[in-house]
């Protein structure tokens, strides 16, 4: 019986460890204790100091994907625990490298130990190349999402373990959804990047919102209908806009033909356009220096767009949302009785525009009311 206790002891010496912590007060440096709540999420890539200027008051939940865990600044971990807001790590899981065993036991041993050095509150996990996804490695993803979720259950229930998916589970049947939701606090919806429309005469494509509210709301009903019910799904609003360069057309113009090569197809959104910061768009449409048509309304996707021409007389089409269309955003979310909402990502802000930046944050804390 000794040597069982012994063994049992040293088991739990393994698992509950001590990391140094240096905040105000010591319970800053455990998990938050906060227990079911809706959710407000807001990814961070940005370790350089833009934490400071986030909205602590509407936020419930900060995700950080830094270069390393030696970038989380620990001031990040204090004024969010200070918050009440939960700090995780949002880590990615490669493709290539997920069907090598020792891959994933080593990712989630580093995963577990970075959580609890960093004195963090979990992780959601993302895939790269998820188009590239074979049922195996569906398989493997979902091992990871559950081996994670029982060790670090097992340390302490109050962490909280996701992951992110596409706008809808019949983008890709390969990801085992309904185990992976067992597995899971949440899951986190990416409502972003979804895509553009074929023209016409099929030879180019038409540029389109980054985040148009019926497929948004096809894709809740996807999730729902497969048993999965809204109650699981924190919905991922862009905070950045799709910079389409337009074949065609003048500053009022709707339509944006966008040449393709033969092989991409409109879907591949990051093919046809490139991505450009709420913060960059405000000083386009600010800058004196270059012409635009103004802002326009998309009825259908109820989202807004605007045209303008570079410096090298090269005419663009901006897609983005803006606080109005936040705002009918987060009334959708509420409608379809989902568990959050959360911001890709906060860092698109530009903070020496602070009411512009916080006009964004406060549109969003609306779900709370």
């Amino acid at each position: 019986m000794k040597v069982i206790f012994l063994l049992i002891l040293l088991i739990l010496l393994k698992i509950v460890k001590s990391y140094e912590c240096n905040c105000i007060l010591k319970e800053y440096c455990k998990p938050l204790e906060v227990g079911e709540r809706i959710e407000f999420i807001g990814f961070s890539f940005n370790s350089t100091g833009n934490y400071l200027n986030y909205d602590y008051y509407s936020v419930t939940t900060i995700a950080i994907s830094y270069q390393s865990n030696y970038d989380i600044p620990e001031e990040l971990v204090c004024k969010s625990h200070e918050n009440r807001v939960r700090l995780v790590w949002s880590a990615i899981i490669s493709n290539n490298q997920i069907s090598n065993e020792t891959y994933r036991n080593q990712f989630i041993d580093s995963i577990v130990e970075t959580i609890q050095k960093e004195n963090m509150d979990g992780v959601i996990y993302e895939l790269d190349n998820p188009n590239d996804l074979t049922i195996e490695n569906s398989d493997y993803f979902t091992e990871i999402i559950k081996k994670t979720y029982q060790k670090l259950k097992l340390i302490n229930w109050n962490y909280q373990i996701s992951a992110k998916f596409p706008f809808s589970p019949n983008i890709d049947f390969s990801y085992n959804y309904p185990e992976i939701s067992y597995y899971s606090d949440y899951l986190v919806i990416m409502d972003y990047n979804i895509g553009s429309r074929v023209s016409n005469d099929g030879n180019y494509c038409l540029a389109g919102s980054n985040s148009p509210n019926p497929l948004i709301e096809q894709g809740v009903h996807n999730f729902t209908s497969m048993g999965i019910p809204g109650e699981r799904l924190v919905l991922t609003y862009p905070w950045f806009g799709l910079d389409f360069i337009c074949f065609n057309g003048n500053l009022s113009s709707v339509d944006c033909l966008v040449t393709k090569s033969e092989n991409v197809s409109c879907n591949d959104i990051n093919s046809i356009s490139n991505q450009i910061s709420y913060g960059e768009i405000l000083k386009i449409l600010n800058d004196d220096n270059i012409i635009n048509g103004g802002i326009n309304w998309n009825s259908q996707s109820k989202s807004v767009f605007f045209n303008y021409y570079d410096k090298q007389g090269i005419l663009h089409q901006i897609h983005f949302d803006n606080p109005k269309s936040l705002f009918i955003k987060v009334f959708l979310t509420k409608r379809l009785k989902a568990k959050g909402i959360a911001a890709q990502s906060m860092d698109n802000l530009d903070f020496n525009d602070l009411v512009n930046s916080y006009n964004m944050f406060d549109t969003m804390a609306y779900f709370f009311m």
